[in-house]
């Protein structure tokens, strides 16, 4: 074959089986391949048989006619009869070496025309078998390289962080000490050994607004030394919310800094999305980054009485996230891999971070830059806990009825009644008290569209907080 025009399409159908085809679909194949040409050539072999058959059908006939009649049949003058006896013999050798002559070159002819056709129909198995592959090659990596790139970017989604960190977390990162040694002199040079390691913040306004866990301060009243960037800054507290445990404090300076917007909030994690947190760690020189997860974004705590210094239970939906979360890392800023802020960190159960979502963070953050305070809205209801409903052998269902409406309240003055069952507020479900807390702590215009069930009869209210 090395010498026929099918060697080039050989080596490369050899060639593509090699390299370009997994290990199963190039063995099958092969042996796909091997089998056709093994069987086309029994074939073959079957139908020359058959056709020799019946070609020496003909050629027997000859062998009755004497070949002198067939070499005399040119002339005019044919010899007597008492002639072809005398050369009988002699005719009948001289006439079987012509035969095989004859049946020679009509065989040789034959042999020719079977070859070529052999050669035709190999080539055409061949060519069939190359075209094949050639589309099955350029097919497989159209594919493999579309769904390899899709899935490295799913997996880049999903898995893979930013090599750097952003500039706006470097740079709005604060560390807060308390100073229990004021310093009088006019240089503001201080000491590591006048200063007190507080915690964790950042700052979320170009004026020099800081966000820190409440916990953090134990007196508003102290001076407070701020580490931005190896530059130190005094500030004070603005306002403080222990309820929420969320701080702001200013820096007293004109200058204009480098911040995480809160405009920039996400509210809709999903679990398993990365976050990343970025905070000191008490008793360490330097900051701390770590990537972690989201367990749950809106995890609740009902039957953790003592949650907060207060001793009351949870009021506000956390974001429970995987990040490893140490002493002085309340009010570090959590943020998703594209710079956005996420919440605050605040807590640690177990092995467990937990951040206060950043629409919570915003409103009340705004609050106490503005006013000095916060106070939660009030609706004016008392509900009576979780219950679960079942109705037709159905699927058990939460629900929160209204154990009772103050007097004058905005549930009151709004038409909401006692018994009622609360279903949505603002469009959303309604599930958990901590729900309701968050809508009423992330809300703006001062009002909420209530939907409750009231006799078996849906009810819409509006609210004016």
């Amino acid at each position: 074959m090395k010498k026929s025009y099918l060697w080039i399409i050989y080596r490369r159908t050899k060639f593509v089986w090699k390299d370009h085809l997994f290990f199963w679909p190039k063995l099958y194949m092969k042996n796909c391949v091997y089998n056709f040409l093994n069987n086309y050539y029994d074939i073959m072999n079957n139908v020359k048989n058959k056709i020799e058959y019946y070609y020496c059908l003909p050629t027997l006939f000859l062998k009755i006619i004497s070949v002198s009649c067939c070499e005399n049949a040119y002339n005019n003058d044919i010899e007597p009869t008492y002639n072809l006896k005398k050369k009988k013999k002699k005719n009948v050798i001289s006439g079987n070496k012509n035969f095989h002559k004859l049946a020679g070159y009509e065989h040789f002819s034959f042999e020719v025309v079977l070859y070529y056709i052999k050669q035709t129909v190999t080539f055409l198995v061949y060519f069939l078998i190359h075209f094949y592959l050639f589309f099955y090659n350029t097919f497989y990596y159209m594919t493999s390289n579309i769904i390899t790139k899709s899935f490295l970017e799913i997996s880049n989604e999903k898995y893979c962080y930013s090599t750097s960190i952003p500039n706006n977390l470097f740079n709005s990162f604060v560390t807060i000490y308390k100073m229990y040694e004021k310093n009088n002199s006019l240089d503001f040079k201080f000491k590591v050994d006048h200063m007190a390691f507080l915690g964790s913040g950042f700052i979320y306004d170009k004026q020099g607004y800081i966000l820190t866990a409440a916990h953090n301060i134990t007196n508003s009243a102290d001076t407070f030394v701020i580490k931005n960037n190896d530059d130190f800054y005094f500030a004070t507290v603005s306002g403080l919310h222990k309820d929420s445990d969320i701080c702001v404090m200013k820096i007293n300076s004109e200058e204009q800094f480098s911040h995480i917007s809160l405009d920039s909030r996400r509210e809709d994690l999903k679990q398993g999305e990365p976050v990343i947190a970025y905070g000191q760690i008490q008793n360490f020189d330097k900051e701390t980054y770590s990537i972690g997860v989201v367990n749950q974004p809106k995890q609740t705590f009902s039957k953790f009485e003592n949650f907060n210094e207060n001793k009351k239970a949870c009021l506000y939906p956390f974001i429970q996230i995987s990040n490893p979360i140490n002493k002085g890392m309340s009010g570090s800023p959590l943020i998703d891999r594209h710079g956005n802020l996420v919440g605050m960190i605040q807590k640690k159960i177990d092995n467990y971070g937990l951040a206060l979502p950043s629409h919570i963070l915003k409103n009340i953050a705004l609050c106490l830059q503005h006013r000095g305070t916060y106070e939660e809205p009030f609706l004016g209801i008392i509900l009576k806990g979780e219950e679960l409903s079942t109705k037709n052998n159905q699927n058990n269902k939460r629900e929160l009825k209204i154990y009772d409406v103050l007097v004058n309240s905005p549930a009151h003055t709004s038409g909401l009644k006692k018994e009622d069952i609360l279903l949505k507020i603002n469009n959303l479900n309604i599930n958990h008290i901590c729900q309701i807390h968050e809508i009423l702590n992330s809300t703006c215009d001062g009002y909420i569209n209530v939907e409750v069930v009231r006799h078996k009869k849906k009810l819409k209210i509006k609210v004016k907080l």
